[in-house]
């Protein structure tokens, strides 16, 4: 479908069949946002947002954390996050679109899969188009920040398509975020698991990969997140060169080094 056959799919198709606690959740948890146009509402699309994106364990949160503690730009960070996009917008679709049951799904390997299906099937730009059918009730000042698109399709979409965007990638080397990821403890990370997959790292990477593994440095859990999330993101940063788009190499960066380059490429030109 194209991206207005996807919008009108999902307005007319699922959110009527989204049950009233989930409808009810958008207006009260996002009070500032709203599924379609209403007086006092913007389209995302028309607003400068600001977009954190990276893998799992590539230092989001760290880096947020970070850039709040500095304090020396002022945005909005009310906007739906990644997962729960997804719980509005993108699995119900599937679901309707594979004539499944709305249901929620927690198991991280069966959440990919519905998201690459409405990927696939219903709208190419996955959470970079859902994302521009938000409206925002916005106060014509503050920028909007959020980190919900994941990978090369995702932001080359937004790119294209949402100029007004701005995206700054963090990248980690995958050894590096294989230990990171193994140090979690999320539950959001609950994910069925089989024999360990080293296909997704870069060949040379792949031996000590296994020597961390047989040591207990990082975990088949770890291997398998990030297994999911190449066959779903791919295993590369976005390729293409634009002016509102940096890729941060964090093996480089402290947490305030990061903030600090996060904030003055995603905030440029604004007053601290």
């Amino acid at each position: 479908m194209d991206a207005d056959a996807a919008r009108s799919f999902y307005v007319n198709e699922v959110w009527p069949r989204l049950g009233e606690g989930l409808r009810a959740r958008l207006r009260e948890r996002w009070p500032n946002v709203r599924l379609g146009p209403e007086a006092g509402y913007t389209p995302l699309s028309d607003l400068p947002l600001r977009l954190l994106c990276g893998l799992t364990g590539s230092g989001k949160s760290t880096t947020l954390a970070a850039l709040q503690r500095a304090g020396r730009w002022r945005y909005r960070d009310d906007l739906p996050a990644r997962r729960d996009l997804a719980d509005l917008i993108i699995i119900p679709a599937a679901q309707v679109y594979s004539a499944a049951a709305i249901a929620p799904v927690r198991d991280r390997g069966e959440r990919f899969r519905w998201t690459q299906l409405f990927a696939q099937e219903i709208c190419h730009g996955g959470s970079a188009t859902a994302f521009s059918w938000l409206h925002y009730r916005h106060d014509g000042e503050t920028a909007l920040l959020n980190e919900g698109l994941r990978g090369a399709r995702e932001i080359g979409a937004a790119l294209r398509h949402h100029p007004r965007w701005r995206i700054a990638e963090l990248w980690l080397d995958p050894l590096t975020r294989l230990q990171r990821l193994s140090g979690r403890d999320d539950a959001f990370d609950a994910l069925a698991t089989g024999a360990a997959d080293l296909g997704h790292l870069p060949a040379a990477q792949r031996e000590a990969a296994r020597q961390l593994l047989a040591a207990g440095v990082i975990s088949a859990r770890a291997l398998a997140i990030a297994a999911a999330e190449a066959r779903n993101y791919g295993d590369r940063p976005w390729g293409g060169k634009a002016v509102n788009y940096r890729c941060l190499a964090m093996d480089q960066l402290t947490p305030a080094g990061a903030a600090r380059a996060v904030g003055e490429f995603l905030f440029a030109g604004e007053a601290p």
